[in-house]
């Protein structure tokens, strides 16, 4: 009866090879439909082309917002999904976190920019093909709605995340507030908003120490570092963090990676 049991529970080989593929075909959206990765380098590689349509180019003053939505699209969402590519299975945080975080992007658009988000209803349709397409292949989907119980938190880890959230809420804040004085057809502020709220997010459920926090973990500290090195290279655009800020997102990064790989020596 028990060798019965543990092979019905295997995944079907249909959902082993279909989760990887459209994981990685959707990684592929976000970084160049969704311009994740294109936008990721526009603090570097600036597109104003001065007379170019507005749906093609990023405007100048808005490179570092433009990091921000690589930050969210690229590294968070695209890395939760690269992340998964072996052994999805093990570890239904980061699927929770991927659909988490979409409906809190979701929900900060609807908050900040309501007439926007009427709109362009789409994109709402959108995410919510791409979540249920996901979890229509992941094994044991309840796993990855409702996660298991904690074995227990890192307090080292919730710490750092306290001491992020008390810095980055203000800014959040200040970013929604701006983007409820947006005039133009632009989500760039509540982007921005979103983009920290599920960094704070992923922070935390790091802190879980489930299966998959390590990599999420790793994510988390990759968008924090990134964040501060574009930072550093648009230290006088709009919502930069500037110089000051850019290297202490740098070091926040670098100090919360090598935490958790010493909490995870320790365990």
């Amino acid at each position: 009866m028990n060798t019965v049991l543990i092979v019905n529970e295997q995944p079907k080989r249909w959902k082993q090879v279909g989760f990887v593929v459209v994981a990685v075909l959707f990684t592929l959206f976000g970084f160049f439909f969704l311009q994740g990765a294109t936008e990721a380098l526009e603090p570097w590689l600036p597109s104003d082309c001065g007379g170019c349509n507005g749906e093609t180019f990023v405007p100048d003053s808005y490179r570092w917002l433009a990091a921000s939505h690589g930050a969210l699209v690229a590294f968070m969402f695209g890395g939760s999904l690269i992340a998964l590519l072996r052994r999805p299975f093990e570890k239904p945080m980061l699927l929770y976190f991927y659909a988490v975080g979409h409906l809190l992007f979701l929900a900060t658009f609807a908050s900040t920019a309501p007439k926007l988000a009427i709109g362009k209803a789409f994109v709402f349709i959108m995410f919510a093909l791409t979540l249920t397409i996901l979890y229509a292949f992941y094994h044991n989907r309840a796993a990855a709605i409702k996660l298991a119980a904690s074995t227990g938190y890192s307090s080292p880890l919730l710490v750092l995340t306290t001491i992020a959230a008390i810095f980055l809420i203000p800014v959040a804040v200040h970013a929604g507030i701006q983007q409820w004085s947006e005039t133009g057809e632009h989500f760039r502020w509540g982007e921005h908003t979103a983009m920290l709220i599920v960094l704070l997010y992923g922070s935390f459920l790091t802190a879980s120490q489930r299966a998959g926090s390590f990599a999420l973990g790793i994510i988390v500290s990759l968008t924090f570092m990134y964040l501060g090195v574009s930072a550093l290279a648009v230290p006088d655009h709009p919502g930069s963090w500037g110089i000051a800020g850019g290297i202490a997102s740098i070091l926040f990064g670098v100090v919360y990676v090598s935490v958790m790989i010493y909490s995870k020596r320790m365990r």
